[in-house]
């Protein structure tokens, strides 16, 4: 356990000498982080090596239209945004979905994505691609600069090219994802804290806005500064930074939903109690991957422990890597089956400490272990390419679902886009974020006439309340929502736990014939899209029924 002190930051080489006279003089002092202004080449060369590989990757080596369609959620949050932007900015401003996730993942993403709408006047994917990538660059960029000021240049470039080249952090940047906006503004509250500590408590708060559990990693980051051990700038700045911005964003929430604490509150119940999620179903094989996991957890648990009872001048770093690696294992065994999104910060914490141990640690030991430390490093980095192939191989099996939603969302386009539909309303299942996007970037339906059937009559009423057992007061409430909403189309698709009232529609659609055509779209077996002309229920029935 003696060793371990020495995996802690030290100052350039030429002032190692004077560092170990200063320790000898007063052992429980800390070594200083180098805080020496790098030439501008230094970070302006990391971005662009990350930079490059990943705009070849978009460009070259995936379809820029999809982006991992049923593997990532990237289509759901660009729903976020897109219809924030079309319906939510003039109905309050909020936020807004289909089928309620918008308050859950906060609003630095749509905020972002709609300035980028704005200024571009376009609702491409492709924008949330790349805004993803310039965060995910970001991350890297950090790395470099945060190893540089605790272990020097050597550990920095290795960690900063593993971060930069790793087929994970590849894949997770140019996916559309929020993970590197929340990973970038962690990163950079840390870069932040020894100097600027009000913004590094801003950008805490702003990390918490972009991803959930940057609730928990920002506020343990809060604490941890607390402890330090080194004297000089004042901490509280840092701590008044965090609660004035986590302040006003617990004050938004409250006013949009009445729980300052929604994403935490939730995000406890999908995680902790397993809730609306069923048990995760092992493949063969993942048992033993499970058991390794939970070693990680145990592992990070530990690395978190010790790096708090030592508080090094990298201690906050070390906490966030050990703490989220924490995080992202025990996710896996609780409640969540593989994602390698999760994994992208475990795996580019332990490059860093990787190339902690093989340059700085064994070289202080055997001076010689830098010629294998080289060696070493660079082999490590040349197997982990392996991960391409089931990377490649889980986005190459979305393809033919994301070409039959193109082709879907062309066949209800062609039909709303007749005259005596064009401008009304298209009432849709909640959960087809990747079709909505091909309405509206290919078909050209205005995101402004899209409704949700997840906010349905049966979403207010008593679990198991159906039509067939309350036909005036359920139809009529059906009546007044496709009113409401302007439906002059209706997607239906085939029953499941989620589209619930599939079934009460069609009941409904059975009993007045009268009011609703089959247009006879193309569409997916069990799928239908009917047209829609009921007579509208007066203000009276509507209320007299909704009481």
């Amino acid at each position: 356990m003696r060793l371990l002190p020495r995996i802690l930051p030290t100052q350039e080489e030429h002032e190692e000498e004077e560092d170990r006279r200063l320790e000898q003089q007063n052992p429980e002092a800390p070594e200083e982080p180098n805080f020496k202004r790098l030439h501008w080449a230094w970070p302006a060369g990391v971005a662009a090596a990350a930079a490059i590989p990943r705009l070849i990757y978009l460009f070259v080596f995936t379809d820029p239209q999809n982006a991992g369609h049923g593997f990532t959620d990237a289509y759901h949050h660009w729903q976020i945004a897109y219809l924030t932007k079309e319906i939510g900015l003039a109905h309050g401003p909020r936020l807004w979905d289909l089928r309620g996730w918008e308050y859950f993942w906060g609003p630095v993403h749509p905020a972002l994505m709609d300035l980028l709408f704005f200024v571009t006047g376009s609702a491409d994917i492709v924008l949330a691609r790349l805004l993803s990538l310039v965060f995910g660059t970001l991350v890297v960029v950090l790395i470099f600069l945060l190893c540089h000021r605790h272990w020097g240049t050597t550990v920095a470039v290795l960690a900063s090219m593993f971060a930069a080249l790793a087929p994970a952090s590849i894949f997770n940047d140019v996916a559309g994802m929020v993970e590197p906006i929340g990973i970038a503004l962690v990163l950079f509250g840390i870069w932040l804290a020894p100097r600027h500590g009000f913004w590094a408590g801003v950008s805490w708060a702003l990390a918490a806005m972009a991803r959930v559990e940057a609730w928990v990693f920002g506020a343990g980051l809060v604490v941890a500064s607390l402890l330090t051990r080194r004297q000089g700038r004042p901490r509280w700045p840092l701590v008044a930074g965090w609660v004035l911005a986590m302040g006003v964003y617990m004050k938004f929430l409250f006013d949009q939903t009445g729980d300052p604490l929604y994403p935490l509150a939730w995000s406890i119940r999908f995680i902790v109690f397993g809730e609306f999620n069923a048990p995760a179903t092992l493949r063969a094989g993942q048992e033993m991957l499970q058991v390794v996991m939970a070693g990680g957890v145990v592992a990070s648990a530990a690395g978190l422990a010790w790096s708090l009872w030592k508080r090094p001048p990298s201690y906050l770093l070390l906490v966030y890597g050990f703490g989220y690696s924490a995080h992202s294992f025990a996710t896996f065994v609780k409640v969540d089956e593989w994602k390698e999104r999760r994994m992208e910060l475990p795996m580019d914490f332990a490059a860093i400490l990787v190339a902690v141990l093989l340059f700085k640690v064994l070289p202080q030991w055997r001076p010689r272990f830098k010629a294998v430390g080289w060696a070493s490093a660079v082999a490590g980095l040349l197997a982990v390419q392996i991960f391409w192939i089931p990377i490649q191989s889980a986005y190459a099996a979305t393809e033919p679902g994301f070409r039959e939603q193109i082709r879907m969302g062309g066949a209800i386009a062609a039909v709303y886009n007749r005259s005596e539909y064009r401008g009304g309303g298209l009432t849709v299942p909640g959960d087809q974020p990747t079709l909505v996007y091909t309405l509206v970037r290919d078909g050209k339906v205005p995101g402004a006439r899209i409704s949700s059937e997840f906010y349905d009559p049966f979403y207010y009423l008593p679990a198991g309340y159906r039509y067939v057992d309350h036909k005036e007061r359920a139809g009529t409430l059906l009546r007044c929502w496709l009113g409401n909403t302007h439906t002059r189309l209706l997607l239906i698709p085939p029953s499941s736990a989620f589209n619930h009232s599939v079934g009460d529609y069609r009941a409904f659609i059975a009993d007045h014939p009268e009011w609703f055509v089959d247009t006879a779209a193309q569409l997916d077996p069990g799928w239908s899209l009917v047209a829609v002309e009921p007579p509208a229920a007066t203000p009276n029935e509507c209320a007299r029924s909704a009481g």
